[in-house]
Formats: structure tokens, sequence, C-alpha cells
């Protein structure tokens, strides 16, 4: 039996015809199929409303140190047969719905469990971890484990193919991702085509040193694209949509954000409350929390208003005095189309952060 769980949940297909057209625009048709994502061909930010199938499914039965015994519903072969050579795993808790760990995520140590007999899980001490390293308090929690969507897999042919034999310029191609605990948050991985045609991706604060071979995007977040000088990209993805929290970790600074789900996020409604950790102020202040919406080289800067009702609302800035002042007359963001990516600068860090699933 080919180990996969296509068949236990929904797809639903993302089209994305990246930076030529509108400013990120996902359109549902009534009948849920499919999305259709445009930017303009510049500087933009692009989120994931969906994720890629889970390779299997079970529920966790013991920690031993890294490694999580569990019982996956797939047992004709063992489990790390299922991985390929070349992908990035993680496991995700997905339920029950009162469990501790409901919502995070753990990076697998791909080798070490493929060579293992028993179906056991090798867990990696990796940043990308939203809750540490297992502990017994995982035991009963369901788990999917689903292969990382990744700068490489995504965009990786289409730019080599572009840079080959399209007379593009490598360095017009490049991808903005959060990349935890790293130096601001945000690295910008750039693509290096070598003679030989072969596809390799550097940090560009480190022009000597290659990055992991992937780069990896995690869920809740979005990536910067500036693609080619000459016509945007055009991808389709076909995925799964989430129906649990998803942990999303929030460091000080700049977070590359974008809503997990495939609905548009209601601002004050589904996110962007006190209850997520926002503080609305009658005038703005330069530290207070802030979107930012990228167009190329224009932003358009957002903060938390308070309003009479004691709900908040989050109001355009000046464009000049983005630190003092609101804009006029008051224009605000109330929402935010799915698969829309946004810059959050936040203030202070918050590494309990989740995003949740849409609101009644």
């Amino acid at each position: 039996m080919k180990r996969s769980l296509l068949q236990k949940f929904p797809l639903i297909a993302i089209g994305l015809s990246a930076l030529v057209g509108p400013l990120s625009r996902v359109v549902e048709a009534e009948d849920g199929t499919p999305y259709l994502l445009t930017t303009l061909n510049r500087l933009e930010l692009v989120g994931f409303p969906v994720h890629q199938p889970a390779v299997d499914s079970g529920i966790v039965s013991s920690i031993s140190g890294s490694v999580i015994s569990w019982i996956p519903n797939y047992q004709d072969t063992t489990f790390g047969s299922s991985l390929a050579t070349a992908g990035e795993y993680y496991a995700e808790v997905v339920g029950p719905s009162t469990h501790s760990w409901l919502g995070h995520r753990l990076e697998l140590d791909e080798v070490a469990t493929r060579t293992r007999s028993d179906n056991g899980l090798v867990v990696t001490n990796s940043p990308f971890n939203t809750h540490g390293m297992p502990d017994p308090t995982l035991q009963g929690a369901q788990l999917e484990i689903r292969r990382h969507l990744t700068v490489d897999g995504l965009w990786g042919e289409s730019v080599r193919n572009r840079i080959l034999f399209g007379g593009e310029k490598a360095a017009t191609f490049s991808f903005a991702i959060n990349v935890p605990q790293s130096a601001g948050g945000v690295r910008t991985i750039c693509p290096i085509l070598d003679q030989s045609g072969n596809l390799s991706w550097r940090d560009s604060d480190l022009p000597s040193a290659q990055t992991p071979p992937l780069g990896i995007i995690t869920p809740g977040s979005s990536v910067g694209i500036a693609f080619g000088e000459r016509r945007g990209s055009s991808l389709g993805l076909t995925g799964c949509k989430r129906t649990w929290p998803t942990a999303t970790p929030l460091q000080a600074g700049v977070n590359l954000l974008s809503y997990p789900y495939s609905s548009d996020l209601r601002l004050g409604i589904d996110w962007g409350t006190p209850a997520d950790g926002f503080k609305g102020l009658t005038n703005p202040l330069p530290n207070q929390d802030r979107i930012e919406i990228l167009e190329g080289t224009a932003r358009r800067c957002y903060a938390p208003e308070l309003q009479s009702n004691g709900r908040l609302r989050w109001r355009l800035l000046d464009p000049i005095y983005t630190s003092k002042r609101w804009a006029t007359p008051p224009f605000y963001l109330d929402r935010m189309p799915a698969g829309q990516g946004f810059l959050l600068r936040k203030n202070k860090p918050d590494p309990n952060h989740f995003f949740r699933p849409p609101q009644p």
C-alpha cells in the first residue's frame, strides 16, 4: 500500500502567477476551487494558506530522549523509508484539541529516522522547533508528518531555467524568509548557477558561504520575492486546509507572516486583537507594533488604534511621520486576502504566539 494520506484530506489548489498583476490577490471560486494569486513585478510578500499533504499520521506512545515512539496509520513498510532523500520534514501536533502541544512543530532528523526499523521519529534540536525538544508531555498527541515547503522546491527549477535559457541574471532573483534565531531573524537567499548548470543558494549576508540547500518556509510565514527582471513566475501548488492552531513564534523586530488558513484574515476578529498580545493606543508611538504591506519600495504602515468600544482597529499611519501621526483622513486595514504576506514589526518577542483558525 502506498504510504499517503491524500485520500483523507480535502485538497485545494493554489495557482501562483507571481509578480504580474495587482498586489497579492487570492480569489476563491464559490465551489472552493482553485485559488489564484498574483503580485506585481517587484518585491512583495507571498504566503501559503494551504500545506503539503501528510505523509503519515499517528499517536505518540512514548518518548526516549530525542526519539518519538508512535503508531503510524500505515505499517506495510517502516516509516523512515517513505522520506525522500532530499526532503526536509517536520512533525506537527494536530490533536487532541485539549493537548498542551496542539499546533506545535518538531523538526525531524531525516537521516537518522530513515535508518530506524521501528518507525521511530528522531527529532533534531532545531530553531524551527516551536516548543523545544520532545518530553513525556507529548505522549498521546496526534502527529502528522509532512514535507516542508521550500524556496528550492517551489522555485528552484524555474529560476535555473530562467538563468540558463532565458538570459536573466542570477542577481535579479532573491527570496527573503524567516530564519529563527539568526541575526535579524530574516535572511535573503539568492541563487548561484555553476558552469555545469547546477543550482545552489547563498545567504546574501554571507557571500562566501552556501546556505542549507533548500530554504524552509514555515507555516504562518511569508516569502519576500523579487523574481527576475523580465517577467513574473508562474507556480501551481496543491495542498490541504488547516483546521487547528498554528504555532508561529514572533521575534522582536521584523517578522514575515501570512495567515495560514484558506480564508481572508479579518483583523480584530481572527487575529490582531489584545488576546494576540497587541495593545491599542489613541496616538501612535515609535515603539508600537505595526503591520507593513509591501509594494516594491513602497510601504503602507498600520498600527492598532484603541476604539471607544475597547476593540482594536489597525489604522494607517502617516507615510512621512509613521511613528508619530495617523494618516488623514482615517483609513483602516480590516481584512487581508488569503495568501497575502505582510511584515509585522514587533516591539517585544512573543515565543508563544499562535495563529488560530477563522472565527465563526
